[in-house]
């Protein structure tokens, strides 16, 4: 009975594992991350955090996180993806948070900023200043 709800929990997501026999430990990091999801997933979780999920994990490892994120996220469960890599929040995000000493220093669609912008917030701790300018200036 477990391996037919491990099978489902993981082809739900479309993760391939060699062999449900083989020990988590043994796995990939990215293996790794991938049953870590599959499991939240399974008890039907709403909002996934993942804090730093592609830190220690190589390029093609992060790029399958990635993907099941994206997939996560077509299936309708919110997730909150906590990193210092400025790219990959940038180009894999909806909306940011920017915390500087524990403070919210701004949050907003990802899209209404530049990296230049964001990185600058996160260094100073200081929201962007915009200007506002009145329609027909």
């Amino acid at each position: 009975a477990m391996t037919a709800e491990a099978t489902k929990a993981l082809s739900r997501l479309n993760i391939r594992i060699q062999s449900l026999d083989v020990e988590v430990d043994s796995m990939s990091g990215g293996q790794r991350q991938a049953i870590s999801i599959s499991r939240a997933v399974h008890f039907d979780t709403k909002i996934l955090i993942m804090d730093e999920p592609t830190a220690a994990l190589g390029m093609e490892e992060s790029k399958m996180v990635m993907k099941l994120t994206v997939e996560l996220k077509k299936q309708g469960i919110g997730i909150i993806w906590i990193s210092h890599d400025i790219h990959e929040v940038f180009n894999f995000t909806d909306r940011i948070t920017i915390l500087h000493g524990g403070k919210n220093v701004v949050t907003g669609p990802t899209k209404e900023f530049t990296q230049d912008e964001i990185v600058s917030m996160i260094i100073s701790g200081l929201a962007v200043e915009r200007s506002t300018s009145a329609a027909g200036d």
